[in-house]
């Protein structure tokens, strides 16, 4: 029985053995949802793109699920593409698709595969990652046991550790990366409102991955992630951790209709940008990372840098170090506007 590689860190679903992935999707189905029928073809070899076949009744009409387990570490567009179209070639009739992964899949991975579905004329498929199944997993605490050997007591006493350390890091953060005498002058009150960022001692911070073995030389970019090291502006503080701005160096616009609602444009060039029921908003990428996944800090650089370095676990989406990742619009307080944030039920792709 497996046990998690740190105990305040997420599920390692990769660490699984590929059919005892299958199984604990399989139980975990069996478990959510109430069906008339269930299989686990995947055993049986010859699967054909699916692992799990189910029937659902729902208002006296049967609901077919064809369902597909990949235990990968990171899944591409091109993985996900493949496993539709081979139960495209296998499967004629008409039927839900539930793809469940072990890794993270990120917003444009999820919305390519959705835009790819629709294209091809079949129901929209829904995707569960890694973090769907862990929120699933830990509604199960008997499967949850079963599949990495934690009981609902290690459970609680995980969750204390965490919120312990986010405790202590919070306190060494505001202890040695705030600039205390700047905040402290009233003269500068207007300035911290309007650049939050202005509360740090420095403009820019060094995130390195504590598992990074390779600065302070270039680190390789995994494909679909980011490097294991490297540097990023500070934003603000929030209730939960620190957060970035990203991509202060490349295009990053919002795409938004007159209803309101929005989809980020990391590229210039989009088939609705001179349609009179779009805007485009200046927009920053702001990226949140807790305080428990800070694991220590330099504050005052190396014989490299001048700027703090923090060593966070990059175990969010991606492998990223990041919680979550939202939208604010570019204000420009000498104009009299400040960022706001976008509203993220409206988020969608046009």
């Amino acid at each position: 029985m497996l046990t998690p590689t740190k105990t305040t860190n997420r599920l390692h679903f990769s660490d699984l053995d590929p059919k005892r992935f299958e199984d604990i999707c399989f139980q975990l189905l069996s478990a959510h949802y109430n069906w008339k029928e269930l299989v686990h073809i995947g055993r049986e070899g010859n699967d054909g793109g699916v692992d799990i076949r189910g029937i659902q009744t729902i208002e006296g009409v049967d609901q077919h699920w064809l369902i597909q387990c990949k235990r990968y570490i990171r899944i591409t567009q091109a993985e996900l593409k493949k496993v539709i179209d081979t139960i495209i070639l296998n499967y004629q009739e008409s039927a839900r698709i539930l793809i469940i992964v072990a890794c993270d899949v990120s917003k444009a991975k999820h919305d390519f595969i959705i835009d790819y579905c629709e294209k091809s004329r079949i129901s929209r498929p829904e995707i569960w990652a890694a973090s769907n199944l862990e929120t699933i997993l830990y509604k199960y605490p008997k499967i949850l046991e079963l599949a990495f050997g934690i009981t609902k007591e290690q459970q609680t006493k995980n969750n204390i550790q965490k919120i312990n350390a986010g405790i202590k890091m919070k306190d060494k953060v505001y202890k040695s990366l705030i600039d205390h005498k700047f905040i402290k002058d009233p003269a500068n009150r207007q300035t911290i409102l309007d650049y939050p960022a202005s509360r740090f001692i420095s403009a820019e911070v060094y995130i390195r991955d504590v598992n990074d073995n390779t600065y302070p030389n270039m680190a390789p970019m995994p494909e679909g992630g980011i490097s294991s090291w490297f540097r990023a502006t500070f934003y603000d503080l929030y209730y939960n951790g620190i957060e970035l701005w990203l991509a202060t160096g490349h295009y990053v616009k919002v795409l938004m209709r007159r209803d309101g609602y929005w989809e980020p444009l990391h590229e210039p060039g989009h088939l609705k940008l001179n349609h009179p029921d779009f805007k485009l908003i200046d927009a920053k990428m702001i990226g949140r990372i807790p305080y428990h996944g800070i694991k220590n800090l330099i504050p005052d650089g190396d014989q490299y840098t001048s700027e703090p370095h923090l060593f966070c676990t990059f175990d969010g989406e991606d492998d990223t170090p990041y919680e979550e990742v939202y939208y604010k619009s570019y204000g420009y307080p000498d104009e009299g506007t400040i960022d706001w944030e976008f509203d993220r039920s409206k988020q969608t792709t046009f």
